[in-house]
Protein backbone atom coordinates (compact mmCIF):
# COMPACT_ATOMS: atom_id res chain seq x y z
CA UNK A 1 0.00 0.00 0.00
CA UNK A 2 1.19 3.56 -1.22
CA UNK A 3 1.46 6.19 1.83
CA UNK A 4 -0.04 9.58 0.58
CA UNK A 5 2.24 12.45 0.74
CA UNK A 6 -0.86 14.85 1.61
CA UNK A 7 -1.36 15.50 5.37
CA UNK A 8 -4.90 15.77 6.66
CA UNK A 9 -5.98 19.17 7.48
CA UNK A 10 -8.43 20.44 10.15
CA UNK A 11 -10.10 23.83 8.11
CA UNK A 12 -11.49 26.14 11.05
CA UNK A 13 -13.89 28.88 9.59
CA UNK A 14 -12.83 32.17 10.19
CA UNK A 15 -14.66 33.05 14.15
CA UNK A 16 -16.85 35.80 13.67
CA UNK A 17 -18.87 35.92 17.31
CA UNK A 18 -16.88 36.17 21.05
CA UNK A 19 -18.56 33.93 23.41
CA UNK A 20 -17.35 34.93 26.97
CA UNK A 21 -18.53 32.28 29.57
CA UNK A 22 -18.60 32.48 33.48
CA UNK A 23 -18.75 30.73 36.30
CA UNK A 24 -20.38 31.93 39.12
CA UNK A 25 -21.65 29.62 42.19
CA UNK A 26 -24.58 28.23 41.32
CA UNK A 27 -24.66 28.75 37.84
CA UNK A 28 -22.77 29.54 34.47
CA UNK A 29 -22.93 32.73 32.21
CA UNK A 30 -22.46 33.26 28.49
CA UNK A 31 -22.28 36.99 26.56
CA UNK A 32 -22.20 37.56 23.45
CA UNK A 33 -20.72 41.38 22.86
CA UNK A 34 -20.87 41.52 18.94
CA UNK A 35 -24.88 40.94 19.54
CA UNK A 36 -24.98 41.94 23.00
CA UNK A 37 -26.61 38.62 23.96
CA UNK A 38 -26.76 37.38 27.21
CA UNK A 39 -28.05 33.93 28.61
CA UNK A 40 -27.25 32.08 31.89
CA UNK A 41 -28.31 28.36 33.17
CA UNK A 42 -27.20 25.93 35.70
CA UNK A 43 -24.64 23.84 33.90
CA UNK A 44 -22.19 24.78 30.85
CA UNK A 45 -23.55 23.02 28.32
CA UNK A 46 -26.95 24.39 28.81
CA UNK A 47 -25.49 27.42 28.61
CA UNK A 48 -23.96 27.11 25.78
CA UNK A 49 -27.28 25.53 23.71
CA UNK A 50 -29.58 28.39 25.27
CA UNK A 51 -27.10 30.89 23.52
CA UNK A 52 -27.35 29.36 20.65
CA UNK A 53 -30.85 29.19 20.79
CA UNK A 54 -30.84 33.05 21.60
CA UNK A 55 -28.61 33.47 18.62
CA UNK A 56 -30.72 32.12 16.28
CA UNK A 57 -33.89 33.56 17.38
CA UNK A 58 -32.57 37.03 17.56
CA UNK A 59 -30.90 36.28 14.34
CA UNK A 60 -34.50 35.80 12.84
CA UNK A 61 -36.20 38.66 14.40
CA UNK A 62 -33.60 40.48 13.27
CA UNK A 63 -34.32 39.36 9.74
CA UNK A 64 -38.47 39.56 10.02
CA UNK A 65 -38.06 42.94 10.75
CA UNK A 66 -35.12 43.64 8.99
CA UNK A 67 -36.31 47.75 8.57
CA UNK A 68 -36.59 48.66 11.77
CA UNK A 69 -33.37 46.57 13.28
CA UNK A 70 -31.20 47.63 9.94
CA UNK A 71 -31.68 51.52 10.96
CA UNK A 72 -31.53 51.39 14.55
CA UNK A 73 -28.46 53.02 15.90
CA UNK A 74 -27.58 49.95 18.06
CA UNK A 75 -28.48 47.15 16.14
CA UNK A 76 -27.76 48.58 12.56
CA UNK A 77 -23.90 46.87 13.40
CA UNK A 78 -25.24 43.53 13.67
CA UNK A 79 -26.07 42.69 10.06
CA UNK A 80 -23.11 41.50 8.98
CA UNK A 81 -23.09 38.73 12.37
CA UNK A 82 -27.04 38.14 11.40
CA UNK A 83 -26.03 37.28 7.56
CA UNK A 84 -23.54 34.72 8.94
CA UNK A 85 -25.26 33.51 11.12
CA UNK A 86 -28.50 33.10 8.38
CA UNK A 87 -25.83 31.02 6.63
CA UNK A 88 -25.95 28.49 9.00
CA UNK A 89 -27.41 24.95 8.37
CA UNK A 90 -26.53 23.53 11.11
CA UNK A 91 -26.04 24.23 14.88
CA UNK A 92 -22.25 22.89 14.25
CA UNK A 93 -22.29 25.57 11.64
CA UNK A 94 -23.11 28.21 14.23
CA UNK A 95 -20.40 26.84 16.47
CA UNK A 96 -17.79 26.85 14.21
CA UNK A 97 -18.38 31.37 13.94
CA UNK A 98 -18.33 31.20 17.88
CA UNK A 99 -15.14 31.57 19.69
CA UNK A 100 -15.38 30.13 22.64
CA UNK A 101 -13.43 31.87 26.26
CA UNK A 102 -13.27 31.15 29.53
CA UNK A 103 -13.20 33.47 32.67
CA UNK A 104 -14.76 34.65 36.30
CA UNK A 105 -17.30 37.23 37.12
CA UNK A 106 -16.22 40.22 38.09
CA UNK A 107 -18.49 42.70 39.63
Amino acid sequence: MRKSTVEPKILIQEKTLSLLLAKDKESYCAYCPELDIVAEMDTLEKTVEDMIEAIKDYANEYLNDYDLYSKSPNRAHHLPYIRAIEACQTDWDLRMLMEIKHGIIHV
